[in-house]
Parts: C-alpha cells; structure tokens; sequence
C-alpha cells in the first residue's frame, strides 16, 4: 500500500600603448569567486575567479518561462519525500505515481525546464517550437497535455534524428534524437518523480548526468582513490587498471533489461507504460521511419536517468568493496561507506583481490588491487580476467558490448584516459614522493592550438579584431576553466596565452601589410598600469587570459547535494565518508 506522498492529484586604467612584447606569465590569482546563475537562481562557484556576474534579472529577462515559486517548493518537498523513503527502505517499491507526474504543479515546472534549455528553439517531428506552445499559454497547454496523458490518448512522437560531429575525432558523429516539445515535457515531468526515487539507489562512485555531480568530481575521486598511502610506490592501494567503454551504449541497451531495473522501485502500470512508449516511440531518420527495439536514444530528457539506471549493474557487480547494503542494518550513506572500507581492508588483510569501480556515463574504470609479494603479477592476472568477465555480464545483463578497442588493462603506473585528462601514480617530480596526478594531454592542448589557428586563418582578415576576439574567448573561456584543475595547468595556461599572443599579432600584419608595427600596436595595443608587456585588445574587447585562471584542486566538498536531499534530512546529506578512506576520515568538509 503506497505511502501518504503517493497519492491522486486533481489537479567582467588601461594606458596608451607603445612597442613592446607580449606579456610575461602571469601568476594565478587566488581569492574571489564568481556568481553564476542556474535556472534563475544564483549560485556561488568555487574559485572561478572575477569574471563578470550575470545577475538573476537578467537570466529572467532571457528566461521564456519561470514555474512559480510555490510550485517550485512543492516538488521540492515531495521530491524530498520520495528520497527519505528510497532512502529509509531499500526494498520499498512505489506504487501510485501517476498523480505526481500527472499533477499541473509538476507539468508547469517541466515547462520551465524545456523552456530554459538550449534546445528550445529546435522543433521536433512536428515543427513545434516552445516560443510557439508558450504563445497560446502556459496554463492552456498544460491542461491539454494532462487532459490527453490521464485519458490514456497520449502516444509519443518519433525522435527526429540529426547527427552532430564528435570533438576531435574527425569525420565521426554522434546521433541525437530530438522529441517534440511535448514529448519532452512529459518526459521532464516523470523526471521529477522518478530521479529522487533512484538516486537513494545509485552508488557514490556514479557521476555522469547526476544532480550534484560533476566530470571534475570523478576524477578527483579516481585521483583520491589511487593515491598511496606511504612513500614508496608499494604503498599504492591498487596496482591494475580496466578502463571500459561500452560500445554505442545508449543505442543497444535491452528496453526488457532495463525496464525489469526500473520495477524494482516503481510499478505504477500507467507510469511505466509511458516510459515504454518513449522507449518504442521509433525514429524519424531522413523521411525514413526506424523501429526502436533498443536503446535510449540521446537528446531526450528522460535518456540519461534510463542509462544509469540499467549501466548501475556496474557497480552492483562490485557492491561488496563499494557501498554494502544489510537487510535490518542501518544503510545511511555514511554507514555504508565505512561498512565497504571494512570489507576492503579485510580482503586485502588477507591478501584478496580488492576491485573498485568509478563511473561517468558509460566510461569507466575498474581498479584492482592486492597485497603481498607477487601483488604486481597477481593484480595483472586478476584485472585481465575481470576484463572478460565484465564483457560477459554486461552482455547478459543489458545486450552490450565493451569496445575492443577502447576497453584496455593497464598498470596504474601509465597513463590511463579519463574524461579527457591523463591520470597516472608517478614520482613527484619536485617532493621525489608517490602520489597520483590527473594532467592536460598533450594532444588536447594541441587541437585547442589549432581551432584557435582556425579562427585567425587568413581568410578572416576581412573581418575585424573584435568578432575574432568573441569567438576566441568562449573558447578559451570554456577550455580554461574545465581544466583548471588539472595539475601543472598553470604551465600549460602560461604558454597558451604566448602562442595567442603572436597568433593576433601574426593575423594583424596580414590584415595591415602596409602598416608599421608602431602602428598597429598603438591601435590595437594596450598597456596595464605597472607591466611592460602589450596587449591586445579592439574596442573594449580583449583576449582572454588563460594565465588570470585560479588553478587549484578540485575538492568534492564543492559538489552539494540536490535541494531534496538536503530536506529528507539524510544523515549524510551534510558530511560524508570517502570511500577509499579509513573509518572518520572525512570526504567533504561540513564547512
């Protein structure tokens, strides 16, 4: 019998310029942060440095739509509810759903969430945009589609298929499936019920597409993880390595596999009839109708919540050394955390082979480790072995594959690729001490010189200084700060801000041939008050300065939790263990 939350619902002094050369390096700057707003509100981001604020007036006046505030505090709270019980009662299943998803409260927030996406102006099949459902009314087109949904006549569209070409592999692209604005409105709001439900399910070593989550999180955890205890490499908890990536997973996941997943918390018929309907709604490719037999094809909302609900099978392959749930015993995250620290430091105690998952999406990697004398040959034995049994789980499990060429084994001592950094245990090059790094490829910095090459090629020269400056600072701007905390990033930073410089310069003698250098630097050139070097600049617009970036360790204490987490009242919503620590040692400082 569903619980009391289960229930039916009615309803950012420049002096004159004179010749010099570019700019020295520039120490990082520590101290500030910058606001950055998130869905109309406005949040505090941890050492972004000074850039400009953009205050929350004006992400309302960009803003198509804004849900109430009082709607707002209503999911809230009954998201709140929803993760309390999860939470409570592992093997509690939910039966009366369809009110909350079907409830306008519910619809009018997802209005909000499709509004606000960078998708809003790409219609669907139907050619739909959201600036032309608002034009009839929020309220007027929320009525329809729960009248349409509680009658049972509704019945998703097909995704339209577009191809969008994959960052540095080129002549590769990635298929993404467009529903309509209706269809993802739905699917925002049976989001909203279902994430709180199984986030009190999910692992802590999952991060990709999670609320709280980041890329940098995960490898901070990978690089906690890894890092020995003691001075010597022989410290290193874990010796081997598998990083796994499944082949084209969100199109071959089995939609039987992954709905049996779901049931296990929810088996509300009208709810889980609608996610099947998205799961078979088919795809629309070129005029050609195409069957949906597997998989969740990506560009919907609901697609990345379906994908780790099934690809949590990882991490419950290895629930014994990551997050051990007893029938009867307490199961808040601290607890379980410290009760999977026990088992781990018993079977390496007893020189066992210790394995530990970390996820982001369909990347992972799986650490193995031992102790004892032959621990290096023992650990290779074990991870090449768990390598073949992982392809073959996960083949019966949800009719994936790993890629062949992708999933490889190696010692933790190499170079293992990670959401686009190198992660290693080396020597420190300075201390002489073991520790574990995560740093900037070399070939990521050397793309980034060539899309920056792209922008000033020389069939540009007709445009001016200022529109090459625009497109150059978002990529820079975007580049910077998601490998700010990559370690030596201060180094790299440094000598792309050179290269930059005489990128402008080189494209400004081509755009002036006839122009003398004293020339162009008093046009374009600026001097900060105190330094010698020159800077560029057309206008009031000025290159960005990689060198100005804070550079510092990610810390997780920076990664809060979701809004209903924090009012279940969980006991680790606050303060939680790390998992690859001893007992009491802190993961996230409560201040």
């Amino acid at each position: 019998m569903g619980s009391s939350f289960e229930r039916e619902n009615s309803d950012q002094g420049a002096e004159p310029a004179k010749l010099g050369k570019p700019p020295g390096q520039v120490k990082p700057r520590s101290g500030g942060g910058a606001s950055v707003v998130v869905r109309a509100r406005e949040s505090r981001a941890h050492g972004n440095g000074r850039q400009e604020k953009r205050t929350e007036a004006k992400t309302l006046e960009r803003a198509m739509y804004v849900a109430h505030r009082s709607d707002q505090d209503w999911l809230q709270n009954e998201q709140g509810k929803l993760y309390k019980r999860g939470q409570e009662d592992p093997s509690y299943v939910f039966h009366k759903l369809w009110g909350l998803v079907t409830d306008p409260r519910n619809l009018r927030i997802a209005v909000a969430r499709v509004a606000s996406n960078r998708g809003r102006r790409t219609p669907g099949v139907d050619g739909v945009t959201v600036r032309t459902v608002l034009r009839d009314g929020v309220d007027t087109f929320v009525a329809n589609v729960r009248a349409e949904i509680r009658s049972g006549a509704y019945r998703p569209s097909p995704v339209r298929r577009v191809y969008i070409p994959k960052a540095g592999q080129p002549g590769k692209h990635r298929a993404l499936g467009i529903p309509t604005v209706k269809d993802r409105v739905v699917q925002a709001a049976l989001k909203n019920i279902l994430e709180p439900i199984f986030e009190a399910d999910f692992y802590p070593v999952s991060y990709g597409f999670r609320p709280g989550k980041s890329a940098h999180g995960a490898l901070e955890h990978l690089r906690m993880v890894l890092n020995p205890r003691g001075r010597a490499e022989r410290s290193a908890p874990y010796q081997w390595a598998v990083e796994g990536d499944i082949k084209a997973c969100f199109d071959h996941i089995d939609h039987h596999a992954l709905m049996e997943r779901v049931r296990r918390r929810v088996i509300d018929p009208k709810v889980n009839r609608v996610i099947v309907a998205f799961l078979k709604s088919g795809i629309l490719s070129e005029g050609q109708f195409l069957r949906s037999e597997a998989g969740t094809p990506q560009g919907g909302i609901l697609s990345p919540l379906l994908a780790n609900i099934a690809l949590s099978c990882i991490e419950e392959r290895y629930a014994g050394h990551v997050q051990r749930r007893l029938p009867g015993r307490p199961n808040d995250p601290a607890t379980l955390t410290l009760r999977a620290h026990d088992r781990r430091a018993y079977d390496w105690k007893r020189g066992r082979i210790v394995c530990y998952p970390l996820r982001y999406a369909d990347d992972f990697i799986i650490l193995v480790g031992t102790r004892g004398p032959d621990r290096e040959d023992r650990a290779r034995e074990a991870a090449e072995n768990e390598k073949i049994a992982l392809a073959k789980y996960l083949k019966e499990q949800l009719g994936v594959e790993l890629s062949e060429t992708k999933t490889v084994v190696t010692p933790v001592t190499t170079v293992m690729k990670f959401l686009g950094h190198h992660v290693k245990v080396r020597l420190h090059p300075f201390r002489k001490i073991w520790n574990s790094t995560a740093v900037i490829p070399k070939e990521r910095t050397q793309r980034l010189r060539e899309r920056i090459k792209k922008i000033f090629r020389r069939s540009t020269i007709g445009t001016s200084l200022a529109s090459r400056l625009r497109q150059l600072n978002s990529l820079l701007r975007g580049w910077g700060y998601f490998y700010r905390h990559a370690w030596g990033a201060s180094r790299v930073f440094s000598r792309l801000d050179h290269y930059v410089w005489w990128t402008i310069a080189r494209w400004l003698r081509k755009k002036h041939r006839r122009s003398a250098w004293r020339l162009l630097s008093r046009k374009y050139g600026w001097r900060k008050l105190g330094c010698r070097g020159l800077r560029w600049q057309d206008g009031n617009v000025r290159p960005f300065e990689l060198s100005r970036l804070r550079v510092e360790r990610y810390r997780l204490a920076w990664e809060t939790p979701p809004a209903f987490v924090k009012l279940s009242g969980e006991p680790g919503a606050q303060r939680k263990v790390h998992a690859g620590f001893g007992r009491g040692r802190p993961e996230t400082d409560p201040t």
